[in-house]
């Protein structure tokens, strides 16, 4: 919060708004995915949701991703601050670096939370998506959003295998599972 004052990382303001919002909404997915190998946050912003699920997942390599110059330190400052290894938070846009070897391909999942329009983060996602791989989309139930999101799913080599619905307080949540066809 001492850090969100000065930099506005997010419009949640109250402690227990950020714990539900924030921190217990990210490690919800443990609830439904046990998480391995590399995974790729796409629009990470405060470190959400891989910081929290770098806790739940101690052995698994994550990459955290944003566009915001003030995001990636204020995540590099918590990493660091909380002495977490085999974590790293980059300043970069996913699709100008989907392509290099170093990221292309290489992921065993790939989640988002609250980053983009479905259709638009699928896209983002896939070029970084392993063989057999996930993406693992955190999203507001709307299924206006999934018909979108369906219709852009083959042109992408994907499909949609799983739908987790879950809830934080009063909101209606669903993780979306997608995997290469």
């Amino acid at each position: 919060m001492e850090y969100n004052a000065h930099t506005n990382l997010s419009a949640i303001r109250t402690p227990e708004g950020i714990i539900e919002k924030h921190f217990i909404d990210s490690l919800m997915l443990g609830n439904f995915v046990k998480l391995s190998g590399k995974v790729l946050d796409i629009g990470s912003g405060g470190g959400f949701p891989g910081i929290p699920l770098k806790t739940l997942f101690p052995e698994v390599d994550f990459t955290l991703m944003d566009s915001t110059g003030k995001k990636v330190r204020a995540m590099n400052h918590f990493i660091e601050g909380l002495g977490l290894m085999g974590i790293r938070a980059i300043q970069a846009r996913a699709e100008e670096v989907a392509k290099l070897p170093e990221y292309h391909r290489q992921f065993d999942f790939v989640v988002s939370r609250a980053t983009a329009y479905l259709p638009q983060i699928l896209e983002w996602a896939e070029p970084f998506l392993s063989e057999s791989g996930q993406i693992i989309l955190y999203k507001l139930t709307s299924p206006d959003e999934l018909t979108e999101g369906r219709r852009i799913l083959k042109k992408l080599g994907l499909k949609l295998v799983e739908t987790q619905d879950y809830s934080i307080g009063e909101q209606e949540r669903v993780f979306l599972i997608f995997e290469r066809i």
